[in-house]
């Protein structure tokens, strides 16, 4: 591995995908200011190596360090998109949400809101739960969610996630 990274430019794509777990092909050219073909080039080379991992994820590809559990890669790949962040936030912050009550809070349409609401179901992220005749949302494990967040913040620089860390990290004192 060392070999691999001595060259500059892998380097600089591990630099970032390090920093940005969960980074498309497309951003990490971006953030590491690279052409195109020398980005894509050198992520493959990095995946051949297994010092990345790709992840398929709807019509894009992810890019992780190796070293990445699985349960944070999914976690990650949710937080990666806009909606399913601020549905995944939302519920970290007030489990037990109805889809109804989800969708008024965080200002989505009901197909946007359930259509999100299913990928971060099938990633294993979010969990439904009766009660009564209500079926209600809550995130699997809020405090890894809080600690991915807090630890990748400039990842997701947004309004949402400053007061998401903000909140969490008053209730985990730190």
């Amino acid at each position: 591995m060392d070999e691999l990274l001595a060259q500059p430019t892998r380097r600089r794509i591990f630099d970032v995908v390090s920093a940005h777990p969960g980074a498309s092909a497309r951003e990490v050219q971006r953030l590491a200011g690279l052409a195109w073909g020398e980005t894509a080039y050198h992520l493959e080379q990095l995946t051949s190596a297994g010092v990345l991992r790709r992840e398929r994820g709807g019509r894009r590809d992810y890019y992780f360090p190796a070293t990445m559990t699985w349960e944070d890669r999914r976690l990650l790949q949710a937080l990666r998109s806009p909606a399913q962040r601020a549905l995944l936030l939302l519920l970290s912050e007030r489990p037990g949400l109805t889809l109804a009550e989800l969708r008024e809070v965080a200002g989505f349409s009901l197909s946007t809101t359930s259509f999100h609401l299913r990928q971060l179901l099938d990633r294993a992220v979010v969990e439904m739960y009766r009660e009564g005749n209500a079926r209600r949302y809550r995130v699997v494990r809020p405090e890894r969610v809080a600690e991915l967040v807090r630890g990748y913040r400039t990842s997701f620089e947004d309004r949402l996630v400053d007061r998401f860390v903000e909140t969490w990290s008053g209730l985990l004192g730190r």
